[in-house]
């Protein structure tokens, strides 16, 4: 038996009762592995880096891009964002550490029964059949966030943009093109019986899109993502999709000149469109989010930049509603100044008005400090931290999160997409844990708790393993079951 240190003894209480509730929701747990992909360290891209930061508030941004092949760590999402006063940097992530994956029991993998989802018709046509998938549904947005438990988010998949690609290149070639194997139910199901509730698929729509200046999605790529949602939403999960990084076409938005503004609203419009009438009939645990990190460009002033962030998420509800079916009263997920805390909370930034009473929530992510949990680099120009936990940090994670209470008071429930720390490289393709980081994760975990946020894990391969369908370390698994076992 191994010997746990006794800050831990109390989340191992939870581990075995939490297990066997996990398996029941997914079915029973399988060995067999459908996908062979080793997960191992990727190369994938920064779109910019800056030199600078100051660290005063919510860090928004780590996806990645995958231009240059920058061998980085997981925490990261490339997409360039502000850390409150403007860290545009952008870290690539897809680490993948070599550690053998032994959990505790919950982390057993599970197989779903799944439907596979897929479009009869036409790119923009929903498909004729599915199950219901529906459960109870809360009747608000507040209520929602709070049974979405915790999230994790199936990053660097379908939110790769690789245009090293050939022309012959398939669906499946841009899932796994930033180093993830391919998705299956299996490794879904291992999500959901590692004590995660809802599942966030960034998508990037314009890969395979024509070209012809109609923006219509592939209908390749609708029925990769319908294949997907339809393994969340069969383990009894909720499911958020949005516009991703997608290439960074964004920028357009804050173009001087009025016709690439159009235009770029005229793809935004297109792809909703398209995206709303596909899955219009689909179960209400199916979220859409409007966008991702890009609502805010620091080129502009607030003055003039606020106003088109907030034409873009009124947009965005007005196109969702105006399709019918279940997006009527759909729970819509409005992305904030680019997903900050602090930009968020100005009362620049304005709610959408809404046709469904109380279906709005609101996004933002949490990567603050910076230095610690986006900076993977020890010799990082502007700054690097391998250190956290303090009652200082503890302070400043419950000061920022505490601001949101802004919107839940105003019965909007809140979302933190994204957070999660870098790993440190150590050399190239090693990278091993910081201290304090599962730390981090339990405080994110039990102050949402407190607040009634839903907190989503951003994950490229750091902590679960997507081939052995299990958690990598043994004190993360207590930690999420234990807050799984605390859920009503």
């Amino acid at each position: 038996m191994k010997n746990y240190p006794k800050h831990q003894l109390s989340r191992i209480i939870a581990v075995s009762a939490a297990a066997i509730m996990l398996l029941s929701a997914c079915g029973k747990a399988t060995d067999t592995e459908t996908e062979t992909t080793p997960e191992t360290t990727t190369t994938v891209s920064t779109e910019t880096t800056a030199d600078t930061t100051t660290e005063t508030t919510a860090a928004t941004t780590p996806e990645t891009t995958a231009e240059t092949t920058t061998a980085t760590t997981t925490a990261t999402s490339a997409e360039t964002t502000t850390a409150t006063t403007t860290v545009a940097t952008t870290v690539a992530a897809t680490n993948v550490a070599s550690t053998a994956a032994t959990t505790t029991a919950t982390t057993v993998a599970t197989t779903v029964a799944t439907t596979t989802v897929a479009a009869t018709t036409t790119a923009t046509t929903a498909p004729a059949e599915k199950p219901a998938r529906e459960g109870d549904i809360p009747a608000t947005s507040v209520e929602l966030a709070a049974a979405m438990g915790n999230g994790w988010n199936l990053g660097n998949t379908m939110e790769a943009v690789a245009n090293w690609l050939p022309s012959t290149a398939g669906v499946k070639d841009y899932e796994r093109a930033w180093g993830q194997p391919t998705t299956t139910k299996e490794m879904i199901a291992g999500v959901k019986a590692a004590g995660f509730d809802s599942v966030r698929i960034p998508v990037a729509w314009s890969n395979l899109m024509s070209d012809d200046g109609n923006y219509t999605i592939s209908k390749q790529y609708f029925d990769r993502v319908d294949e997907i949602i339809g393994y969340v939403l069969d383990c009894d999960m909720y499911a958020v999709v949005n516009i991703h990084w997608d290439g960074g076409w964004w920028d357009g938005f804050y173009s001087s000149d009025s016709a690439v503004y159009d235009e770029t609203m005229k793809k935004y419009t297109a792809v909703w469109t398209q995206i709303a009438e596909h899955y219009k009939d689909y179960s209400h645990k199916l979220i859409f989010e409007s966008a991702n990190e890009e609502l805010g460009n620091g080129n502009i002033p607030d003055s003039k930049c606020y106003p088109i962030v907030n034409e873009i998420n009124s947009n965005f509800v007005n196109i969702v509603r105006s399709s019918g079916g279940k997006n009527a009263d759909r729970f819509l997920l409005i992305a904030g100044y680019n997903t900050d805390i602090v930009k968020t909370c100005s009362p620049l930034y304005k709610m959408p008005e809404d046709t469904a009473k109380n279906k709005l929530l609101i996004s933002v992510h949490y990567y603050t400090p910076s230095i610690y949990c986006i900076a993977d680099n020890p010799s990082n120009s502007w700054g690097y931290a391998d250190k956290w936990g303090s009652d200082a940090d503890i302070s400043e994670m419950r000061r920022y999160l505490s601001m949101m209470k802004k919107f839940t008071d105003a019965g909007y429930g809140v979302i933190i997409g994204e957070y999660g720390v870098a790993e440190k490289k150590l050399a190239e393709n090693q990278f091993q844990i910081k201290e304090g980081s599962y730390d981090f994760i339990s405080s994110m975990i039990e102050l949402c708790e407190e607040y009634g946020y839903c907190p989503m894990l951003w994950d490229t391969g750091s902590w679960y393993n997507r081939s052995t369908r299990k958690i990598k370390s043994d004190e993360l698994a207590t930690i999420l079951t234990e807050a799984k076992a605390k859920q009503p």
